[in-house]
């Protein structure tokens, strides 16, 4: 049983584009209990607060480890001072009598 905040991945696409369950409804069916998901793209080309509809049946639930591959890795912001590189002393020579 999917819930809220949890990632699927709709089955019935062309590709995966990541959704949050923003809604669960259970309801019985002579098989058993089914859900209707109420989808929130977190990618892909809808505008924002587009909302899909889907049966639990057709997603694929997203393990932890592709929802950490599908962020875009993180950027410095521009307003950070950048870091002064260190370059190493050389190492001074003592003086052998």
């Amino acid at each position: 049983m999917y819930q809220p905040g949890d990632c699927v991945y709709p089955a019935d696409l062309p590709r995966r584009f990541l959704c949050r369950v923003a809604g669960a409804e259970n309801f019985s069916t002579g098989a058993g209990t089914s859900q209707i998901l109420r989808l929130q793209p977190l990618e892909g080309p809808w505008p924002p607060g587009t909302i899909l509809i889907r049966l639990d049946g057709t997603v694929v639930s997203a393990a932890a480890r592709q929802l950490w591959l599908a962020q875009p890795p993180k950027r410095r912001s521009a307003s950070r001072h950048p870091m002064a590189r260190v370059t190493p002393l050389a190492r001074a020579r003592r003086a052998t009598a």
